[in-house]
């Protein structure tokens, strides 16, 4: 069954109305039939399954079969991702959704790369999505605007549990400190570019209370770190 997504303000009482992209892929692309059952998420936890009634040139309607509300797991995993070169942003977007991340901050640091456009931010919106309707997650990530890492760290006391990955930490493991940790409800997982964060940075982090942790005996991508740190909090919590 195919999934697309629709915005709470398009569910009204036992209908729910297609547009936009969504409605494209199915008329055009899938060229569904009057008839055929869909599965239909908002975003915010609610699950349809529902059966095509009308197919016009700018919407679908369908008729709500079965709905189901899924509670948001917790505790929540907010990812910090320092912004690294395009592609590599599109497959952290990718499968850290996958893996069931509820937010992504881009955050520019002293190493980080051109801040992406207008249409770069809309693709990447795009791929998180597509990445939620793909596993089956009821739930979509928040891509948040794009921060510097500065007014990052004055926020992260609003977190349970501040980690920020860094390739020279010898000591702590993430996966210890995150086992000592079970009654957190939030995690920020902080992720530097290519090239890493520079000790002033970490500094500053670790001052207003990140804790600095290792993933392991070898230094990651960015890429490889976000992917690892995110799939670590989700198996740790069994989210």
């Amino acid at each position: 069954m195919y999934t697309f997504y629709v915005p709470r303000s398009q569910i009204n009482e036992d209908i729910a109305t297609v547009v936009g992209q969504e409605h494209h892929h199915l008329r055009n692309v899938l060229r569904l039939r009057l008839g055929d059952n869909i599965r239909i998420i908002d975003g915010e936890g609610t699950v349809i399954t529902a059966t095509i009634t009308e197919i016009g040139p700018e919407l679908t309607e369908t008729k709500i079969v079965e709905l189901e509300y899924f509670k948001c797991s917790t505790p929540s995993i907010i990812l910090f991702q320092g912004l690294p070169k395009h592609d590599k942003m599109e497959l952290i977007l990718q499968k850290t959704t996958e893996l069931g991340v509820n937010q992504i901050i881009p955050i520019i640091t002293e190493r980080s790369f051109q801040k992406p456009s207008k249409n770069r931010l809309d693709r990447w919106q795009r791929i998180i999505l597509s990445a939620t309707k793909q596993c089956g997650q009821p739930w979509l990530p928040k891509l948040s605007e794009i921060q510097i890492l500065q007014d990052c760290i004055n926020t992260i006391q609003t977190f349970d549990l501040p980690l920020i990955l860094w390739e020279k930490e010898i000591e702590q493991h993430i996966q210890s400190v995150l086992r000592n940790k079970h009654e957190t409800k939030s995690i920020a997982l902080i992720i530097g570019p290519e090239g890493g964060f520079t000790e002033t940075e970490v500094n500053a982090a670790i001052e207003m209370g990140c804790i600095p942790v290792k993933t392991g005996s070898t230094i990651l991508r960015t890429e490889t770190a976000a992917i690892a740190g995110v799939a670590m909090a989700a198996y740790e919590f069994k989210l």
